[in-house]
């Protein structure tokens, strides 16, 4: 049994399309989205709302955290210490817990994404703090149960990018690349992903940063060409760090030459004007939230900024 999605700018051809489905396969036809793969869909006055509250309710009833006490952010701002911490492998439902959080993360959640991947790397072998980490996100989830991600028709930029990265603070020394890609100011994309291999410098783990974003972006622009609405402008990529942005206009082959040649396409998309990587400010970099923990006021300012509101 599948579940299916009609859209598009044509009453007619929808029409169509479902009566060409509905004569080829047993289907019911459930008139407007309201519910999807758990996720509910309200529309009010022009602005739609994605909200997964009902399906988080049920992930605090399944691992008996109903009744916890809220906090104001999913990850503590300082770790706590693993020295005495005893191994839980076989003992919590560990990876059953990760997998749950994994699925609203990806889906309208990006709030918890940093803080999910973070106790993702330790499934193998996790510890009693680990646990308690997890649980630290369901306690967060307990007080943003109406938290929705918002779509609006604001008439602004078709297609930006946002990179940010989180230097080396991981115990393998290797840093954490993210980034948010919006569509009309509303979020489409979001990504927390640990690089590969182990950066030397700031610049460098930004760079590798912003050309996996870059990635991305081209993707959301193909995809906007399919639809109908092909981009001549430069798209904008904003980053945080100047001289990564530096390093995208003019190589450094000095300090740069080790980077992997598949990063080095972002130089590219610049010069060819199909990209304009632009400078912002780390207090307006909304990718920020993707790759660290954050204090409690930076990170209501960056979840307001993913379009996350209460509904």
């Amino acid at each position: 049994m599948d579940d299916v999605l009609v859209a598009g700018n044509s009453l007619q051809g929808i029409q169509e399309v479902k009566s060409k489905l509905m004569g080829a396969f047993k289907t019911r036809d459930l008139g407007d989205l309201k519910y999807f793969l758990g996720i509910k869909i309200t529309r009010d006055n022009g602005i739609m709302y994605l909200n997964q509250g009902s399906y988080l309710r049920k992930l605090l009833r399944k691992f008996k955290m109903e009744n916890c006490a809220p906090v104001k952010t999913p990850m503590l701002l300082h770790g706590t210490s693993l020295i005495e911490s005893k191994p839980i492998n076989g003992e919590k439902p560990y990876r059953e817990l990760i997998g749950s959080l994994m699925y609203a993360c990806m889906a309208t959640r990006p709030d918890i994404c940093a803080a999910v991947n973070y106790f993702s790397q330790y499934q193998s072998n996790p510890l009693e703090e680990h646990w308690k980490g997890l649980k630290r996100i369901l306690r967060y989830i307990q007080g943003t149960l109406d938290l929705s991600l918002c779509y609006t028709n604001q008439s602004k930029s078709p297609l930006a990018g946002y990179a940010d990265a989180d230097f080396a603070n991981g115990s393998d020394r290797k840093s954490v690349t993210g980034f948010v890609i919006d569509v009309f100011g509303n979020l489409v994309s979001w990504c927390t992903r640990k690089q590969r291999t182990v950066a030397l410098s700031t610049t460098e783990v930004e760079f590798v940063s912003l050309a996996t974003a870059s990635a991305e972006v081209l993707w959301v622009k193909m995809l906007l060409g399919n639809l109908g609405l092909p981009l001549k402008d430069p798209i904008p990529v904003y980053e945080d760090n100047q001289s990564c942005i530096h390093s995208s206009k003019s190589w450094d082959q000095r300090r740069m030459k080790h980077i992997d040649v598949k990063y080095n396409f972002v130089r590219d998309l610049q010069e060819e004007k199909i990209f304009h990587v632009q400078y912002i400010s780390t207090h307006d970099q909304k990718a920020d939230i993707m790759t660290k923990p954050l204090a409690p006021e930076f990170f209501n300012k960056h979840r307001s900024s993913l379009g996350l509101t209460i509904k």
